[in-house]
C-alpha cells in the first residue's frame, strides 16, 4: 500500500516538473511585485490541483463526451505556449495574457503545471493505485511544487534585474521549444493511431 503512495507521488512530480517550470514562471511574472508574484505562485498551484482532481475522477467521461484525446490536448496547449513564448521574445502583444487574473490559469495552471503528461498521470493513477493515493499525490506535490516556485524568488534576486532579464528571454526560446514538442508530439500520436484503423 505505502509503494503505491509512493509511486503515484513520484509519476505525478515528475510529469508536473515543479523545478523545471522555475525559469518559465519567474519569465512570465518577473515584473510583478513580490507579494503578487507569491499571489500568482499560490492561485495557479491551487487552479492545477482542481484541474487535476477533476481529470483524475472525470477525465475518461469528459474525452468520451467531447471526443477529445489527450493528443489534442497537447496540440492545443502547445499552441497557447508558443503564442505566449513569442509574447516573450519578441515583446508583443498576441495574448494579451499579462494580467494575473489571466496568467493564474493559463498558461501556469495549465498547461504548465496541469498539462497533458500531469492529467494522464493522475487518470492512470486513479485507476491503478486508487482513490486516495491519488488524491494524496495530487496533495503533497501541490505542497512541494509551492515551497520550489516560493523559494525561486532567491534565484531572482541573486541574478539581479539585467540578469532576470536575460533569464527571461533564454526561458522564452525553450518554452518555444517545449511548445512545437507538444504540438509534435500530438500530431505524432494522432498520425499514429490513424495508421492502426482498419481501413
Amino acid at each position: 500500500m505505502l509503494e503505491d503512495y509512493i509511486r503515484a507521488f513520484i509519476m505525478l512530480f515528475v510529469t508536473l516538473d515543479a523545478i523545471g517550470n522555475v525559469p518559465i514562471f519567474h519569465s512570465l511574472t518577473f515584473e510583478f511585485p513580490p507579494k503578487q508574484r507569491r499571489d500568482v505562485i499560490t492561485k495557479s498551484i491551487c487552479f492545477a490541483s482542481i484541474i487535476l482532481i477533476i481529470f483524475a475522477f472525470l477525465g475518461e467521461i469528459i474525452f468520451n463526451y467531447f471526443g477529445i484525446t489527450l493528443s489534442d490536448f497537447k496540440i492545443a496547449g502547445g499552441i497557447i505556449l508558443f503564442l505566449v513564448a513569442i509574447e516573450n521574445i519578441l515583446g508583443i502583444e498576441v495574448t494579451k495574457i499579462r494580467k494575473e487574473g489571466d496568467l493564474v490559469l493559463v498558461p501556469l495552471a495549465t498547461p504548465l503545471l496541469a498539462g497533458p503528461a500531469a492529467i494522464s498521470t493522475v487518470m492512470y493513477s486513479f485507476r491503478v493505485y486508487g482513490v486516495f493515493a491519488t488524491l494524496l499525490s495530487i496533495l503533497f506535490n501541490a505542497i512541494v511544487a509551492w515551497l520550489i516556485l516560493i523559494e525561486s524568488d532567491l534565484l531572482v534576486r541573486r541574478l539581479g534585474e539585467n540578469g532576470v532579464n536575460m533569464l527571461s528571454k533564454i526561458t522564452s526560446f525553450i518554452l518555444a521549444g517545449i511548445a512545437i514538442s507538444m504540438i509534435r508530439s500530438g500530431i505524432q500520436s494522432i498520425m499514429s493511431n490513424a495508421k492502426q484503423l482498419p481501413h
